[in-house]
């Protein structure tokens, strides 16, 4: 059985998380011969740092491109694009020397590539909302389901949608869609209210639980583990608030961090590490160690030897093992808390999407979610100590959670088994 997996950022350790959960539950429904096709937005650095899996370049980026030619150039673009869609049609109405024509070679193998597939499956993550421009992903959509392709979705965090030209085209993806997985009921609602058909739609569980450990998860420790605290956090830069400033906004998120760092330090002799799923790989956009070593820099020297910045690149695994290490986690990437979670390890949660309030609502942790918009040193600082206070009983609800999202997560394999079956 051949299985493509579209829209993979794979450079993005989160996203690395999601995709290697994802493999796990769709060889666990679908048994483990199954080959995976993974289209990736860098599939050459990608196989860098994954070499044993196999990476082809989105179709959106393997167009032929035109050179800017003023406002033509938008204009030839959007031709450039209708014309692969076009191709695609022609391909699955008969009409196959019409496509090759049309098409160079690479995005005719890519063709090639999707029409031979069993199955085509959207990753899992939070791009189908309108804080990223969701071009590139409704083109992948159509251009799949117009090969006549079975298309899942696999667990999102999506919407609302409030651009007409998206609700449009999106409705009718949805619609057309042999399985929407969904992380949370927010993204159900915002299916709803573009008047998706939601039958074919579940909310299930972030496919990286995939990868907890129970074991790790249920087995008793102290607080703290070692001679000291350990305490790792992420952090990361963001530039979508909603209703502050963005730099009045990361300015109290960086002095957030700095404070209760400063804490953790004076108060309990903590030994802190600046950690995230985003650094490492020159190759991404972003790197969340330059955030840390901001936020390092804003320490007093007596708090700064205590206190250091892990640059190194660890796949999902490897990251996994290494915050067993750690007694919590302050975590802004939601992944970054999956993985602590995952590994046994209690989660401070800051939450820059509903995403993140959705999971620990769901995990009965609701309560220790802070809204980075709505972030104060002091407070924050304040939240820390109570949440030392309370891991005890933290990791006792955890244990039972945890748990569930990995069942949950697993089962969607079932699910996805059966819709494609139908």
């Amino acid at each position: 059985m051949k299985i493509l997996i579209t829209n993979v950022v794979m450079l993005n350790t989160g996203d690395a998380a999601i995709l290697m959960g994802l493999m796990d539950i769709l060889k666990k429904a679908f048994g483990p011969n199954v080959e995976f096709v993974i289209y990736d937005s860098k599939p050459e650095v990608a196989s860098k740092y994954y070499p044993e899996l196999t990476f082809r370049r989105w179709v959106y980026l393997d167009r032929r491109k035109f050179r800017q030619l003023g406002g033509w150039s938008d204009r030839l673009q959007q031709f450039n694009q209708n014309y692969v869609l076009f191709a695609a049609w022609c391909w699955t109405h008969g009409l196959k020397q019409i496509t090759k024509a049309l098409l160079s070679p690479n995005e005719l193998k890519a063709l090639m590539d999707y029409a031979s597939a069993d199955l085509i499956v959207s990753t899992g993550g939070t791009y189908l909302v309108e804080n990223y421009s969701l071009e590139k992903r409704i083109f992948d959509f159509q251009f799949s389901l117009l090969l006549k392709r079975p298309l899942m979705l696999f667990t999102q965090s999506l919407g609302p949608f409030t651009n007409p030209v998206y609700k449009t085209e999106l409705q009718k993806i949805f619609d057309d869609a042999a399985l929407i997985l969904l992380r949370d009921r927010a993204s159900l609602k915002h299916l709803e209210e573009i008047n998706v058909n939601t039958q074919n739609s579940h909310v299930s569980s972030d496919a990286a639980f995939a990868l907890a450990q129970p074991e790790a998860i249920q087995t008793p420790q102290p607080v703290p583990k070692h001679s000291h605290l350990k305490v790792a956090i992420s952090s990361r830069e963001w530039s979508h608030f909603k209703h502050i400033d963005s730099k009045f906004g990361m300015h109290k998120y960086r002095e957030s961090l700095s404070k209760a760092t400063q804490y953790l330090v004076e108060k309990h002799g903590a030994e802190i590490t600046f950690l995230s799923t985003c650094q490492g790989i020159p190759e991404y956009w972003t790197d969340d160690a330059k955030t840390g070593e901001v936020v390092a820099a804003m320490l007093p020297d007596s708090v700064r030897q205590n206190v250091q910045v892990d640059h190194q690149f660890r796949p999902p695994e490897a990251l996994l093992e290494h915050l067993k290490n750690y007694d919590f986690v302050i975590a802004t990437r939601m992944h970054m808390a999956i993985l602590a979670l995952s590994a046994g390890t209690p989660v401070l949660p800051i939450a820059y999407e509903f995403k993140t309030c959705e999971l620990f609502e769901r995990l009965q942790l609701g309560k220790w979610v802070h809204d980075i918009e709505l972030i104060e040193p002091e407070e924050f600082t304040q939240s820390v100590e109570s949440f030392i206070q309370a891991i005890p009983e933290i990791r006792q609800t955890l244990a039972v959670g945890v748990i569930k999202e990995q069942q949950q997560a697993m089962a969607a394999g079932a699910i996805a088994k059966q819709a494609l079956e139908q």
